[in-house]
C-alpha cells in the first residue's frame, strides 16, 4: 500500500521534474510515493493511498474517459483535488459560474453549442473589442486557442470558431494587452495557503514546469487579495490550486483561469515550495486517515 500516488500521463511516466521535488520531500518524511499513468489499464488504484492528480496533460483529448476514471478511482480511494471540484473545473464554463458569484473574469462571451451564433466579427463589434481570444470549453495550454482581430479577420478565424462550436461551448474573450507587459501571473496555493507567484509567458506552450518562459514574480497586494477572494467562493478548500490573473485595461486584476486539476505549480521557482506542498499533503493525509482509524477502532 502506498501513501501517495502522483498521477501523470504517458509522455511523463516519471513525473514532471517539479513533482519529483515534491515526491522527494514526501519520501524524506517517510511516505511511500509512486507515479502512475491515469489511463494505464494495469494500475491497481485500490492500493494507491491518496491519488494526487498532477500531470494528466492529455485529459482534454478524452475528457469523458477522464471523468469516468476519476469517478472510478474516487470510489476506491481518496482523490485530490476532490472529485466535485475537478469535474466542475474540467469545463471552462466554470468561469461563467464564478462570474455569476461576483468574480471579475476576463470579459468573456460564452457561445453554447446548438445556438445560432453571431459571427466572430459581429461579436467583436457588439462588445467593442478590437482583438479577442477564441478557445474551446475543454482544453489546456494553447490547445484550440486562436487570437483573432476585428481589423484583420480572416475566413479561417470564423471556420475555427465554427469547428469548436460543433464540439461544445466556445469562449470568446477580450484580448488583454497586459499579457505582453505586466504579464499573466500564476498564484500557487496549497491547502488554502498562498505559496508563491510566477509570471507566465504569453500563449504558453505545453511544457514541463519552468520550460515555457516562466519566471519568479512578486505578488502585488491587490492581486493576492483577488486570488484569495476567488478561492473563497469555492465550497471546498482545494489541496492545490493555481489562480492565473492578468490586469485589465483599467489596471485591475481579473481572472484568466482557475486551475484545479493538473496545474504546473512551478515549485522549483521557490526554494520553500516543495517542502510546503509536501507538508500540506501530509497534513491532508493525517486528516483523511484519522476518521477511518477511529471508525475501525470503534468497530473492533
Amino acid at each position: 500500500m502506498y501513501d501517495f500516488t502522483f498521477v501523470t500521463y504517458s509522455e511523463l511516466p516519471n513525473l514532471d521534474p517539479d513533482d519529483v521535488l515534491v515526491r522527494n520531500e514526501l519520501e524524506k518524511r517517510g511516505m511511500r510515493v509512486r507515479a502512475a499513468i491515469w489511463n494505464d489499464a494495469g494500475v491497481d488504484w485500490s492500493v494507491s493511498g491518496i491519488c494526487v492528480v498532477r500531470s494528466t496533460w492529455d485529459y482534454h483529448v478524452q475528457p469523458e474517459l477522464f471523468v469516468q476514471w476519476m469517478c472510478r478511482v474516487n470510489a476506491l480511494t481518496n482523490l485530490l483535488n476532490p472529485l466535485d471540484l475537478m469535474v466542475w473545473n474540467c469545463r471552462k464554463t466554470y468561469l461563467r459560474d464564478l462570474r455569476d458569484k461576483g468574480v471579475s473574469i476576463v470579459p468573456t462571451e460564452f457561445v453554447d453549442k446548438g445556438e445560432s451564433p453571431e459571427s466572430l466579427v459581429a461579436i467583436l463589434e457588439r462588445r467593442g473589442w478590437s482583438e479577442a481570444i477564441v478557445k474551446p470549453m475543454i482544453g489546456l495550454a494553447t490547445f484550440g486557442v486562436r487570437k483573432v482581430s476585428l481589423h484583420s479577420s480572416e475566413a479561417e478565424d470564423q471556420e475555427h470558431f465554427e469547428n469548436l462550436l460543433r464540439k461544445g461551448t466556445v469562449l470568446v474573450q477580450e484580448y488583454m494587452p497586459a499579457v505582453k507587459t505586466s504579464g499573466e501571473k500564476a498564484f500557487a496555493f496549497v491547502n488554502g495557503q498562498f505559496s508563491h507567484c510566477v509570471r507566465k509567458s504569453a500563449f504558453q506552450k505545453l511544457a514541463v514546469a519552468g520550460k515555457a518562459g516562466e519566471e519568479p514574480a512578486v505578488a502585488a497586494e491587490d492581486e493576492l487579495s483577488t486570488a484569495r477572494k476567488i478561492l473563497a467562493t469555492l465550497n471546498t478548500v482545494p489541496a492545490y490550486a493555481r489562480v492565473d490573473l492578468v490586469r485589465d485595461p483599467q489596471g485591475a486584476p481579473v481572472l484568466m483561469e482557475l486551475e484545479l486539476i493538473e496545474p504546473s505549480l512551478f515549485v522549483a521557482m521557490d526554494s520553500k515550495a516543495p517542502a510546503f506542498f509536501a507538508e500540506a499533503l501530509c497534513d491532508i493525509r493525517t486528516k483523511l486517515i484519522a476518521p477511518a482509524a477511529t471508525l475501525q477502532a470503534v468497530t473492533v
